[in-house]
């Protein structure tokens, strides 16, 4: 019988034993393989995990930021606000404040200035033509006690004087007729007197015999020629609206005392 060579089967010998243990070798490097690749895949996707949790997280943040940021500009705005707010007060606070003392002011002064322009008043009407001179004279005192009450406001008391002033202004622009007595060199008559603004008072006998005026000059009730007894009549029947108003011819005396 032939035996093959002894080295040679040795080596087949040992190409048997090492076959196996190289497939065994490399089912072992296979699996630690996947292991590795399971692994790292697992790592993977915590890693992804931990990135989406972060990104979420950031998101979450800049949200909240930027509402914290609206917040902040809102009260900001809200402030700044306030701030002019509280400006504009302090200006009109300090406007009041000039006011008040600028009021003080007037009332130191305005006092005195009623008081003379009461006392004013009272001369003008003594030196007017004496028409309803009594009523006139009584309500210029009854408005200078009105000025003396501490009581009453100086708003009220400033008031009060302009009425007079305006009641007296419009005598000045009115036809105006009443019946009284009237003394005529030593005769008491029942007259009618006829008021011609605060340019001439006259008067006319009930009977319509005599009539007059007042001479400013003279101080004194002055008797007409009976020449104008008709003239002043229709005028007395036009300021009691018997007539309609129309052109009125009456005597006149001028400053330089011509009629």
């Amino acid at each position: 019988m032939y035996w093959p060579d002894k080295t040679l089967f040795q080596r087949l010998i040992l190409i048997v034993l090492v076959l196996p243990m190289a497939g065994a070798l490399y089912a072992a490097g296979v699996e630690d393989s996947l292991d590795v690749v399971a692994t790292t895949n697992r790592s993977a996707a915590a890693s992804q995990e931990k990135i989406d949790q972060v990104s979420r997280e950031t998101r979450d943040l800049l949200e909240e930021y930027r509402k914290l940021e609206e917040g902040s500009e809102y009260q900001a705005a809200y402030t700044r606000e306030l701030q002019e707010l509280e400006g504009t007060q302090l200006q009109q606070l300090e406007e009041l404040r000039e006011q008040i003392v600028q009021a003080r002011i007037t009332r130191q002064r305005i006092v005195p200035l009623m008081r003379s322009m009461a006392d004013a008043l009272e001369k003008f009407v003594v030196l007017d033509l004496p028409f309803q001179q009594e009523d006139r004279i009584n309500a210029v005192l009854q408005l200078k006690q009105r000025l003396s009450q501490p009581d009453l406001s100086v708003a009220a008391k400033f008031r009060l004087l302009l009425e007079a002033y305006q009641l007296e202004q419009n005598y000045g622009s009115t036809l105006e007729a009443w019946r009284g007595p009237l003394t005529l060199s030593d005769r008491e008559l029942s007259v009618e007197f006829l008021r011609v603004g605060r340019v001439a008072l006259y008067f006319q006998s009930l009977d319509g015999e005599t009539s007059g005026y007042w001479d400013r000059e003279a101080d004194d009730w002055i008797e007409l020629d009976t020449q104008y007894n008709r003239d002043l009549l229709q005028a007395l029947r036009v300021a009691r609206n018997v007539l309609a108003p129309q052109l009125l011819q009456l005597p006149l005396r001028s400053p330089g005392g011509a009629s």
